[in-house]
């Protein structure tokens, strides 16, 4: 079916048109949660951005500068400084689409777009001032411009550039990109590379590193790189930079093959999971995650054939799987934790190989498989816009509550993340902070909260993410043994103390 059937044009037009509704739809309904401040600080929105800082991220400079820019015009309300994402996504559908002509053949660009569409995975991350959607968009792009009968290098390039400057996990792609650009349009496998092919893949190799060379510096200050030789042996002394030895767990590629298939609001959600009682979550939604493994187990196994009589298996093993394994290699040596979100790159082939499989598929296990999967991306989605505990943490909330009733000669108290706090709080209480870290000593803790405390009225204190340094809870024990009187307010994943350190009735025995 070309191209410019009506057909076509008419389903391409409606999945953009149901991505763009799913993407706006409470777009600016949550807080913003830690990374995405992290996208305000390096934004500078309503500041002079530099060139300096320009140059100094490397956690996608090239998002910060989209952000900065739309944000001199929209201000940085949470659902503006998501709009980049939110155009990221749905541009994202015809990228897919057209990827999937390339690199499939036309039958496959229906399921491929209306999969993008629809992915709770992507509604995600398109809802999120993260640089993610820019990383997909990017990925598709790319490899549209080095598959099919017309090569585009200069596309390509600038694809490419874009993709590494959103985020340099896109270098995870280098072998599958390598193989394309390598492989010519209509050559078989066995056919000898011509000369120019090789000195043309040199030069956009030249030119890509001579347009990222102004980052290398930083790149290089940035990581421990050391950390990835095999042979290395910790220091004694050496403090690990994440979390504890390794940050790497035997359920993390089953995890994200869950979060590619449904999302994050599926299943157990992610802060039930990340407070040390994944058993106990994992059971209580036995039934939704097996549902999952049949449905999307099935359709993947039907895409593999689909693939394999395409021929396509060897670029899905350098797509899917070569990625997941160096970002375990990763996590295993304790240099980047393992999160579904490092894995973005490779989620434009968990989509077209189930495009692959519904493509090849009769009509009626055709019709099963849209439904089965249309009923459980309509739960996904349902929980993701309504259910508040599949939602992200609602700084908002708990400092409207301070700003509300905080006193002038009262301070706040930051335990855990302090930077969405100067997002949702510019009011006059100076804010401190308490580091988690002191759990793991609940004398040293217990000095250091009084510390904190001491030579005010009054104190806020503000306790979220508390998961990664204290999962015991010892902070809250702690506080609430000590303070016992202290006003204590519940939000979505932050909780709030009003502590009186000058009413002697408020405070227990020393």
């Amino acid at each position: 079916m070309p191209l410019t059937d009506r057909a076509l044009f008419t389903h391409l037009v409606a999945a953009t048109l149901v991505a763009a509704a799913l993407r706006a739809f409470h777009l600016g309904s949550q807080s913003l949660w830690i990374d995405e401040v992290f996208t305000w600080f390096r934004a500078d929105v309503g500041r002079p951005l530099t060139l300096a800082a320009v140059l100094e991220d490397v956690h996608g400079p090239l998002y910060s500068v989209l952000v900065h820019l739309w944000g001199a015009l929209a201000g940085d309300a949470e659902w503006a400084l998501r709009a980049p994402s939110f155009l990221c996504g749905v541009a994202v559908v015809p990228a897919l689409a057209w990827l999937a002509v390339r690199w499939l053949g036309r039958e496959t660009a229906v399921p491929a777009a209306w999969l993008a569409a629809c992915s709770p995975f992507l509604v995600w991350y398109s809802q999120e001032a993260r640089n993610y959607m820019l990383l997909v968009l990017c990925v598709c792009l790319a490899g549209a411009f080095l598959t099919g009968p017309a090569r585009r290098a200069p596309g390509y390039l600038v694809a490419a550039w874009a993709g590494l400057l959103s985020n340099f996990s896109f270098a995870l792609l280098a072998p599958l990109h390598l193989r394309w650009w390598l492989a010519g349009p209509r050559e078989g496998a066995g056919s000898p590379v011509p000369w120019r092919r090789l000195a043309g893949g040199a030069a956009l190799l030249l030119a890509l590193l001579v347009l990222l060379s102004p980052w290398a510096p930083q790149v290089l200050r940035t990581w421990d790189w050391s950390r990835l030789q095999p042979a290395r042996a910790a220091a004694p002394a050496e403090e690990p930079p994440l979390r504890g030895a390794t940050t790497f767990h035997a359920a993390a590629v089953p995890f994200a093959l869950h979060a590619f298939a449904v999302g994050y609001t599926l299943g157990p959600p992610l802060r039930e999971l990340k407070a040390g009682v994944a058993t106990a979550a994992l059971a209580g939604h036995r039934v939704e995650v097996l549902v999952v493994v049949l449905v999307f187990g099935a359709l993947g196994l039907a895409g593999l054939r689909a693939l394999a009589r395409r021929r396509r298996l060897l670029d899905t093993l350098l797509w899917l799987v070569l990625p997941a394994l160096i970002v375990s290699f990763f996590a295993l040596r304790n240099f980047k934790v393992f999160h579904p979100r490092y894995l973005a790159v490779s989620l434009p082939a968990f989509l077209l190989l189930l495009a692959a499989g519904l493509a090849d598929l009769r009509r009626p296990a055709r019709i099963a498989a849209i439904l089965a999967v249309g009923l459980l991306w309509a739960a996904s989605l349902a929980n993701h816009y309504f259910v508040p505990a599949y939602g992200k943490e609602d700084y908002r909330g708990a400092l409207r509550l301070v700003a509300a009733r905080s006193q002038p000669d009262e301070k706040m108290l930051a335990a855990g993340a302090q930077e969405p706090i100067y997002y949702y709080y510019r009011g006059p209480l100076p804010l401190d902070r308490l580091w988690l870290g002191y759990a793991a000593r609940p004398g040293r803790l217990a000095e250091e909260l009084d510390g904190k405390l001491a030579g005010v009225r009054g104190t806020w204190v503000v306790l979220s993410r508390p998961e990664d340094l204290d999962p015991g809870g010892v902070f809250v024990r702690t506080l609430e043994s000590r303070y016992p009187g202290a006003e204590a307010f519940r939000f979505e994943g932050v909780r709030v103390w009003h502590v009186r350190t000058r009413d002697e009735a408020t405070a227990a025995p020393r």
